[in-house]
């Protein structure tokens, strides 16, 4: 199966048969079961307490709603067999082996869920979906790092699955939102499409294929279907200032000012008691999946339904690592906004996407170089991986669209800031969960900040080992020296030490 394609493993497991009893079971729930369904993985490596690895494995939603059982059955059996197969794609095969498991201690159980949501015409999506985590990798102002992060999105949580554009904010503190620094930020950084999913159609196209699951949508959309007021708000076009209101016209923006401000919901309470409990339960930082159901009739009583509580990896040293001794000079980079923890010295090698030839409109074709480069570098030449945007993203408008497996060779990644492209991180997302879990470094370099930098011109004057269109690989003769520490966030990356060759003293030689 190694050399099999997604698309090959997927008809391989298709043609598979099932036993007359599991097929007995199966005819049993569905025809007692008529919301629509949730077919997910739950494997003892993405919910390993030491080192969980997360959204590995393929989940598919079914409308579950064909008049006839028979069908049904069908599309849960192909379902099914669709997540085992996906065990053994390229992706999580690439994570799994840069972790401490193997691969043949993997198990895993398919889980049918009832998913959670409304009926909007033929759309299917809950108020909104959410995740949180007891440790908050970039906090500001007055936060504190244990103190947490909650990330919000309108309908299903692929939105932050992906990594795409959602509401950040800490459940201490509902009312400092970081990215809304500024009406044009705000509209930049809002959520401004969401994913619900089709309630008709033909379902064999969603099987296909685990992305057309879902269809996105445009907040128009929301707005007529009435679930807009519970999250939206307008930049007014009279005088420009944020209303929170929909009866104004304007730009809608994502603010979730209902929940968060007035608090017609009790979500910050219930994210604050549950994280704590969830630290107390595990004995570690915790992550949690969610969404809430709010209904237009009164009388029946919103919905918080937790999907999935699991445990947060840390990083393994929490030795203090002493930065102040550094002189400038010897600094590659400086960041005050790191993951990760601990020491790394094995890395002679940068990929580089040089920030005055990145275009949003080219992230698909950098991402394609960075694969050739990791592809030749991986298990032989750790890297680390440098440019501009956000890692990961799903929307690669936002970002470099890079899967784990076009980057598994990387030991450390550094997101840089540039002018006219704020990108507000998002670590909601399984991509960086997964950084977080294979205890890479990532490094974030604010572009406006003074205290945070990297050192351009002395990386271009090192040997070029390969220059493509957008990236170029450099090759250093001694490796760089990285420190992260875990604690407060701070990270340098050092230049590699130069040997200094003393003089010999003629009346100690030897003579030979």
């Amino acid at each position: 199966m190694s050399n099999k394609s997604n698309k090959q493993i997927n008809n391989r497991f298709i043609k598979s048969t099932f036993n007359k009893s599991l097929i007995e079971s199966l005819k049993l729930f569905i025809k007692s079961v008529k919301h629509p369904l949730a077919v997910r993985s739950s494997s003892l490596l993405e919910d390993s307490q030491y080192q969980p690895l997360s959204g590995m494995y393929a989940t598919y939603m079914l409308p579950n709603n064909q008049p006839k059982a028979k069908q049904r059955l069908d599309d849960l059996i192909t379902a099914i067999k669709l997540v085992y197969a996906s065990t053994f794609y390229q992706d999580p095969k690439s994570l799994i082996s840069r972790s401490v498991h193997r691969i043949e201690e993997e198990k895993m159980a398919v889980i049918l869920m009832e998913m959670v949501g409304q009926s909007y015409n033929d759309r299917y999506y809950p108020s909104f979906s959410g995740t949180a985590q007891s440790f908050n990798f970039y906090p500001i102002s007055y936060m504190k790092r244990n103190e947490g992060v909650a990330h919000l999105a309108l309908g299903l949580g692929r939105t932050i699955a992906n990594g795409e554009k959602s509401l950040r904010f800490s459940p201490k503190y509902p009312g400092i939102l970081p990215q809304y620094y500024s009406i044009k930020a705000t509209i930049e950084s809002s959520q401004n499409s969401f994913y619900a999913m089709r309630l008709k159609g033909n379902n064999s196209s969603s099987l296909k294929n685990e992305d057309k699951n879902l269809s996105s949508f445009n907040l128009k959309i929301a707005e007529k279907d009435g679930s807009l007021k519970w999250s939206g708000s307008v930049v007014s076009n009279e005088d420009n200032i944020i209303r929170d209101t929909l009866s104004q016209n304007g730009t809608r923006v994502i603010t979730f000012t209902p929940i968060l401000k007035w608090s017609m919901f009790p979500l910050v309470d219930i994210l604050n008691d549950l994280l704590e409990m969830g630290k107390d339960s595990l004995g570690c930082e915790v992550e949690i999946e969610f969404a809430v159901n709010i209904f237009e009739d009164q009388n029946k009583s919103p919905e918080f339904s937790l999907l999935q509580i699991k445990p947060m990896v840390m990083g393994g040293s929490r030795e203090l690592i002493n930065m102040d001794n550094e002189s400038s000079k010897s600094i590659l980079c400086n960041s005050k906004v790191t993951l990760g923890d601990g020491f790394i010295d094995s890395v002679q090698h940068v990929v580089f996407v040089d920030p005055k030839r990145f275009r949003s409109a080219n992230t698909k074709a950098i991402a394609k170089e960075i694969h050739q480069f990791n592809n030749i570098m991986v298990n032989k030449s750790p890297y680390i991986l440098v440019g501009p945007g956000r890692w990961g993203s799903a929307d690669p408008w936002l970002g470099i669209p890079v899967s784990w497996e076009q980057i598994s060779g990387a030991s450390a990644i550094i997101e840089i800031g540039i002018k006219d492209f704020p990108v507000d991180p998002s670590f909601g997302s399984h991509f960086f969960q997964n950084v977080t879990s294979m205890r890479l470094g990532y490094f974030t370099i604010d572009n406006n900040s003074k205290d945070e930098s990297f050192d351009y011109n002395w990386l271009k004057k090192q040997k070029v080992v390969k220059n493509k269109k957008f990236t170029t690989c450099y090759k250093l003769e001694r490796p760089l020296r990285i420190k992260i520490d875990g604690q407060t966030g701070n990270g340098i990356i050092l230049k590699p030490k130069t040997i200094d060759i003393e003089p010999m003293n003629e009346q100690e030689a030897s003579g030979i």
